[in-house]
């Protein structure tokens, strides 16, 4: 049931709202709409005409505002899915920057033992005895950021959108169909 909603709403998306949307935003037709209110003034004596132009601006007043809130709808779905996307890049970043820190750190730390080796084979070609320098221990790199270790947990990224994320009860349905298609 859900994929042929989805299908239909994608038919509707590509080939039928098209249609009111450019009638709608087409500017003549704008300038005609905002013109129609002249003779609904002047001829407010002739109840026919009146209801007729009052049936139309009605008409094009509830058209207007359905479309406005779907691309608004529409508008709100992309902006979360480009947070989560450009949150789930932060992470990867985030991760992959973590990691080549952890790999320089266990560089320096091979460096210092190597140093450490050759200091003492320096002091014993000179018959003098070289006391080791223990090397620093290798701070958790997790536990350093400020979100602690919890910044590195899987569902991570969802749990920070869902707090900073405002949802809007109207597209909570809209939500849900791109979380389970995703």
């Amino acid at each position: 049931m859900r994929n042929l909603m989805n299908r239909f709403n994608t038919f509707l998306d590509k080939f039928v709202l098209p249609w009111p949307v450019r009638f709608l935003t087409f500017r003549p037709v704008i300038l005609l709409t905002i013109a129609l209110l002249i003779p609904l003034i002047a001829f407010a004596n002739n109840t026919v005409l009146v209801l007729s132009l009052n049936s139309y601006l009605n008409t094009m007043s509830v058209a207007v505002s359905s479309i406005v809130l779907l691309y608004a709808t529409i508008s709100e779905v992309r902006q979360k899915q480009i947070a989560e996307l450009q949150e789930k890049r932060a992470q990867e970043d985030h991760e992959h920057i973590t990691e080549s820190h952890i790999w320089l750190m266990q560089a320096l730390a091979n460096q210092h033992e190597e140093m450490e080796e050759l200091k003492e084979l320096i002091a014993s070609m000179q018959g003098k005895t070289y006391a080791r320098k223990p090397a620093q221990a290798i701070p958790d790199l997790r536990e350093l950021h400020p979100q602690g270790a919890a910044r590195f947990d899987e569902n991570h990224t969802r749990k920070r959108l869902a707090r900073h994320v405002k949802r809007n009860p109207i597209t909570n349905g809209l939500h849900q169909d791109t979380d389970n298609n995703h």
